[in-house]
């Protein structure tokens, strides 16, 4: 039997992030796929001697709980909005992790028989967004599948 087709959603917890999680998840349904969800923490802190930028190890514990508390927030909400049929038929899963964002995806796409990539297109100009919005082209170069913006 071949492996079932999964739609990975990108999140950073944002309105549009969840506009795409709705989005991602009409698609699962409609395409008998699963669906991983994936947060990616990111925490930089510059140091003056190494030049290095990285965050103390407190404030990477505190992130990356908050992510897994957020990621089980988003999976009880998307589970929420299916019959038990649904749920039956599509497996959602959730995955958090840290480092270059495009790498991560790589690593994801190529681990998980990833059919699409979803994720939310940010246009206001905050710094979270600047820095999330800079993946787009990476991602959609070097992703290896479709990916679909959703704004």
């Amino acid at each position: 039997m071949a492996n079932k087709r999964t739609i990975l959603l990108l999140t950073d917890f944002t309105k549009r992030a969840e506009r795409a999680a709705d989005m991602a998840l009409e698609l699962a349904i409609n395409s008998n796929a699963d669906l991983l969800i994936y947060n990616s923490i990111v925490s930089i802190e510059a140091s003056v001697i190494t030049g290095e930028r990285r965050s103390p190890d407190k404030e990477i514990e505190v992130m990356d709980h908050t992510s897994g508390e957020r990621l089980d927030q988003l999976w009880q909400y998307l589970r929420t909005k299916m019959t038990s049929e649904q749920q039956a038929a599509v497996v959602i899963t959730c995955k958090k992790g840290m480092g270059p964002v495009m790498e991560t995806i790589t690593e994801l796409v190529s681990e998980n028989v990833i059919w699409l990539v979803v994720m939310g297109n940010h246009v206001d100009k905050t710094i979270a967004t600047l820095y999330f919005d800079s993946n787009i082209p990476s991602v959609m170069n070097y992703c290896g599948c479709p990916l679909l913006l959703v704004p």
